[in-house]
Order: structure tokens, then C-alpha cells, then sequence
């Protein structure tokens, strides 16, 4: 088991990230993922990570008591959008299925109802039903209440996805994605619908966002944080300097028969 990112939003966190931090901003050790009257988008960041195939992301969070949602969306999670259809876009993502390779999980949020907002999975994988994904409630929030704990196992092996919130019970279901899938996001997202916008301003405030490898460590090969070209250029010129001693020591037991031949006919 490895940490592949740990997000806990200190001064400057977002120079590691890519994408567009959209409508969210720092607000204490937090991140508010503000939804703007009229707009989807609270947030689109993403990091890269070593392809893993068993991991498991985790955050705090909190609705704030300003929460009021009218329609579902989508929130925090991880990806595998290395695959790309004829016009390029990614395989697992806005109303993409796989073909067959691709995935993505996301934090899902349906309607606020009678002071608490339902939370689960949002996922694209090879097996789902619906071209837009599964939908699975987990839990709920308190909106206005005190932060909570939300947690999302995947294994790509062993077929299952599961959730739970506030260490509750885990919610199960079915997941199938094709041998060369694998995460290579981590995804700090946060998108208001479907086809619907954002009623008026509301947030959610995330906190110490981590995504986990749960299985064998990746191959070094994958890992970005390594320079194998220059790795490449080490390996060559020390085989250099190896190929040059042999070539040196050749040189040397040639002068050495050499000399041998020479002091034998002195003897002569």
C-alpha cells in the first residue's frame, strides 16, 4: 500500500494540480467547491499517478448550510482517461462508455431533502447498463453539519467498487473494466448536472484528500516522477566507461603477449 496524492490544500497547492480551478478557492484548510448561480463547474482540477489497478480515495466533507440542491452532480474522485474515441474525446466520461477501455469514479449528489443531501458512486466501466454511467446512493449529509468522512474503494481485479460515509456500512456493486485500465487520475472535480445548472451560490467544503494504491506497487517505468531519459543516459555511459575498460585491459594483455614474445627470443 502506497499514498499516491495527499492534498491538504496548504498555501500554493494548486501549482501541482492541472486543469482549472474554476469557482472553488482555499477557505481555512479546506477547499470550498463553490457552485455559482447559473454555471455546472465548481472545479476541474486533475494530477497524474503510476497506473494502479486497487485504490481507494478518501476526503472530509461538509455541505454548507447554504446547500440546496435541485438536481445531481458530481464531486471528487479518480480516472483512467488515457483512451480517446474517433474525435478524440476521453472513453469513460460524458456520456462516453468504454470501448472497452476507460473509467472514472466521481463523488455523486442527488437532491437536497428535508435538511440532508444524498451521497454515493458515480462510475463509467465496461459493464455499465445506462451510456451515462451508475448512479449508486451511499449515505447522506447533514447540510450545515459537521464534517464527515467519505471513502471509495475500487479493485479492477477482484470486480467491485464500494463506498460508506462517516464509517458506516459499505455499499457495493459491480465493477468491470477491460486489462489496460487503470487509474491515472487523481480528479478534484466538481460539475453541477447532467443538463441542469446551479439554482444559486452553494458550496461544499473538502478537506485532506487522499488517493491510496491499495495493491502491488507500479512498475517503476510508470512512475512520472522519475526521469528515464536521463536514467537511459546514466545506464549508457557506464556501459561506455565498462566497454572502454575492456577494450583497455585487450589493449594491455596484447602489449603483454607482445612483450613475451619478445623477451622468449631474447633467450634464443
Amino acid at each position: 500500500m502506497s499514498i499516491l496524492v495527499h492534498e491538504t490544500f496548504d498555501d500554493g497547492w494548486e501549482k501541482s494540480w492541472s486543469g482549472q480551478i474554476k469557482n472553488a478557492y482555499k477557505s481555512g484548510d479546506s477547499l470550498r467547491l463553490m457552485f455559482r448561480k447559473g454555471d455546472h463547474y465548481g472545479c476541474a482540477l486533475h494530477k497524474e499517478v503510476p497506473p494502479c489497478r486497487h485504490v481507494k480515495v478518501s476526503y472530509m466533507v461538509r455541505a454548507l448550510s447554504n446547500w440546496d440542491s435541485d438536481s445531481t452532480g458530481k464531486t471528487l474522485g479518480f480516472a483512467d482517461l488515457r483512451y480517446k474515441d474517433a474525435k478524440g474525446h476521453a472513453l469513460g466520461h460524458g456520456n462516453r462508455a468504454p470501448d472497452p477501455d476507460g473509467m472514472s469514479f466521481r463523488t455523486w449528489f442527488g437532491k437536497t431533502n428535508g435538511g440532508y443531501m444524498p451521497i454515493g458512486m458515480y462510475f463509467y466501466h465496461k459493464g455499465q447498463k445506462p451510456r451515462w454511467g451508475d448512479s449508486v446512493p451511499v449515505g447522506r449529509l447533514k447540510v450545515g453539519g459537521p464534517a464527515v468522512l467519505f471513502e471509495c474503494e475500487a479493485n479492477f481485479d477482484a470486480g467491485f467498487i464500494r463506498a460508506r460515509v462517516d464509517g458506516g456500512d459499505w455499499t457495493s456493486h459491480m465493477l468491470e473494466v477491460s486489462d489496460k485500465t487503470a487509474v491515472t487520475w487523481a480528479w478534484l472535480d466538481a460539475y453541477y448536472g447532467g443538463s441542469a445548472v446551479s439554482p444559486k451560490d452553494m458550496a461544499w467544503d473538502i478537506s485532506d484528500y487522499k488517493l491510496e494504491n491499495l495493491g502491488p506497487a507500479p512498475a517503476p517505468e510508470l512512475n512520472p516522477e522519475i526521469d528515464w531519459d536521463a536514467v537511459t543516459r546514466m545506464v549508457q555511459a557506464e556501459e561506455k566507461k565498462v566497454d572502454n575498460m575492456i577494450r583497455a585491459g585487450a589493449e594491455l594483455a596484447r602489449q603483454l603477449r607482445e612483450l613475451a614474445d619478445k623477451v622468449e627470443q631474447l633467450d634464443e
